[in-house]
């Protein structure tokens, strides 16, 4: 993957304007230098400036870009891959000749014959900007699910997008403020969840979306959706022979994505679904594929046990780091610049880490196992919601409630006062058809944080609620669809694609030039999986029945039978304590927090008090750590401009065309 930016300009721009673009271009660019370490282009042209840093996957020799059109001047910068692109070219060679083996060049090819409507044809990731000279239009797309990150931002006198936020800070065209509506959102729903950015007047392309920008006028539309709408499901498709359809789908997507001019590994977490697509990626390389695993020090968050009987039964060729508490807090304020964003967790430190390991044993790809858990209910979101669904028909029923016993056996509820039971897990049973019921209990317990919010802060939302404002750009029919398929829509768009997919996906990947690559992300089998019945995927509290028979026989099989076990990572022990890393010292101070302004110091330095002397804390407490922390960091380092080397801006080549 890559990282790109630009910028509009007059298309009569004069000389001193296109030398002050110059130094904006090149700035944009070097702040993108992990994300393409392997070359820094530019070029500027009549009313565009275009930037790329390349991360050579892909016919490395001729895949350079930005990449032109010399006919017609319509020119392309990329981020991503696009899978199925010997097929698309073999289609459109009747009428181009090819210069390159890139899929660059074939995004180029099906826009200059099909246009925008070609991105419905591409099986990929992807992020790109097209600028078309003919009729000065500048066209934005992103992938279904937003595995790529692409943001922009309108200003009086240019629009101007970027991989990454801090490439359009970095220009100097926009200045740094933190926009509190988004870290509102985050507090609740755990990230920005309706376009925004963690900086005023910078937003996100939604995912599944192409952006047209001419004559100043920006418009966008959706060109996919997941369709879960029940009359969409099969219920008469046979269980076998929808494990057999499954397989041929998966099988496709891991071949697809095995394509690459440098080798490929994959993460191995040891849960089912990273282990199913090693078996599958290894079945098909014939051997000799390279897994990579994070372990952790603390015996509450490691699963190297299940992660090493994968690896051995495979025969790959395995390599796990470890990580220590006190790394975890080290790390945060890499993770926190490279996420651009505040956090609710720190998980995303030891994939930070993991993502280095793989770089520096000289792999860039790996596959990862994202996804399998949104399209196939894995999440106990999901076993809840069905619980809930059944306890809201007779909410006064104890024996109903107690079911959450078996789900949570370790919580032993049962035994809990149905008072405490019904407080926490019974959250909206009063409202079972609410579009937002299946979040309730997370969305309640993350915005305990908000206790923390500083009365100014507070003051200036006037009143703005980020779960009714994300609820109301929810397309109506959320409202009538069934609870699952509704709980599953949320996941999506809130956790999955703003999260997972970009915190502590692509985010800790790239910031150690990874590319990671998602089979069960691909659009054929998230829309199999929108027509499979329920039950296929969720009977009883059994999560994922389906690709459990996939997996039968080809991985272990304690991990084939195994309960989804939720990756976290340490949280108080690392930030607290004998662990605590210096910056903890600063900016959790009262005074740092205050400063920033977003939390209030003094009931900050309570939360320490009580986290650092309880051993138990709870998880509200802790995620409202992070947050703090996360939010003091990013103010910290992107609310103050950074000096960029003279020596690194010269790296970036610049032409004119």
């Amino acid at each position: 993957m890559c990282g790109i930016a630009g910028f509009t300009l007059p298309r009569d721009a004069t000389v001193d304007v296109k030398a002050e673009a110059e130094v904006h271009l090149r700035r944009m660019v070097t702040s993108l230098r992990h994300r393409g370490p392997d070359a820094l282009d530019a070029v500027i042209q009549a009313g565009i400036a275009l930037g790329h840093a390349r991360l050579a996957i892909l016919d490395p020799a001729g895949g350079a870009q930005p990449m032109r059109d010399d006919t017609t001047g319509v020119t392309v910068v990329f981020n991503g891959e696009i899978f199925n692109h010997d097929d698309l070219r073999r289609s459109l060679t009747a009428n181009r000749s090819f210069r390159t083996r890139s899929d660059t060049e074939v995004i180029l090819a099906a826009f200059l014959e099909r246009g925008i409507e070609c991105v419905s044809e591409f099986n990929g990731q992807f992020a790109f900007a097209i600028f078309d000279p003919r009729d000065l239009t500048l066209w934005l797309a992103r992938d279904r699910f937003g595995k790529l990150p692409l943001f922009y931002s309108e200003t009086s006198e240019r629009f101007v997008f970027a991989s990454e936020a801090k490439a359009i800070l970095a220009s100097g065209l926009v200045q740094p403020r933190l926009d509190r509506h988004a870290i509102a959102e985050t507090l609740r729903l755990w990230a920005p969840a309706t376009g925004r950015s963690f900086f005023d007047g910078i937003r996100s392309l939604p995912p599944g979306s192409v952006a047209r920008l001419r004559d100043g006028d920006l418009s966008i539309h959706t060109y996919w959706e997941l369709d879960l709408a029940d009359e969409r499901i099969d219920h008469g498709i046979p269980f076998n022979r929808a494990a057999d359809e499954l397989e041929a789908l998966l099988y496709d997507a891991v071949r697809l994505r095995l394509r690459a001019d440098v080798p490929v590994g994959a993460y191995l977490s040891g849960g089912l679904d990273s282990s199913l697509l090693c078996a599958i990626a290894q079945e098909q390389l014939g051997g000799g594929l390279q897994t990579y695993s994070v372990a952790f020090s603390h015996p509450r968050y490691d699963e190297r046990g299940f992660q090493e009987s994968v690896a051995r039964t495979l025969g790959t060729d395995h390599r796990t780091t470890t990580i220590e508490n006190a790394e975890v807090g080290t790390l945060l304020p890499a993770v926190v610049e490279h996420a651009e964003s505040a956090i609710l967790r720190t998980a995303p430190a030891p994939l930070l880490k993991l993502s280095h390991a793989v770089r520096v044993a000289g792999t860039k790809v790996v596959l990862t196992g994202e996804g399998a858990d949104e399209m196939f209910l894995g999440y106990d979101l999901f076993k809840e919601t069905k619980i809930r669904q059944f306890w809201a028909r007779q909410p006064e029923s104890r024996a109903r409630g107690a079911l959450f016993g078996r789900l949570y056996p370790y919580l032993a509820v049962s035994k809990q006062s149905p008072q405490l039971m019904r407080q926490f897990f019974g959250v909206g049973l009063d409202q079972p058809s609410a579009a937002d019921f299946s979040h309730r209990i997370r969305w309640t317990n993350s915005g305990r944080i908000s206790r923390f919010l500083s009365r100014s802060f507070v003051d200036a939302l006037d009143g703005w609620d980020p779960v009714t404002a994300f609820l109301s750009e929810l397309p109506s029919a959320i409202t009538s669809a069934r609870p699952l398929a509704r709980a599953q829509l949320l996941e999506a768009r809130t956790l999955l694609s703003q999260y997972l997919l970009s915190t502590q996906g692509d985010r800790m990947l790239m910031a150690n030039s990874v590319e990671g690559r998602f089979p069960f992300l691909d659009h054929r089998i998230a829309e199999f999986a929108a027509r499979l019945p329920d039950w296929m995927k969720l009977r009883g509290l059994r999560e994922k029945l389906i690709v459990r028979r996939l997996a039968k026989g080809r991985v272990p099989p304690q991990v084939a039978t195994r309960t989804k076990f939720p990756y976290r990572a340490p949280i108080a022990e690392a930030l607290l304590g004998p662990c605590a890393p210096a910056w903890a010292k600063v900016e959790l101070s009262r005074d740092a927090i205050d400063d920033v302004g977003v939390f209030d110091g003094t009931r900050v330095e309570k939360l320490i008090e009580r986290l650092a002397s309880t051993p138990a804390a709870s998880d509200a407490d802790e995620m409202a750590l992070v947050a703090v922390a996360s939010t003091q960091l990013l103010a910290r380092r992107f609310l103050c401009e950074r000096e960029i080397s003279p020596l690194e801006l010269e790296k970036v080549q610049v032409r004119a065309a």
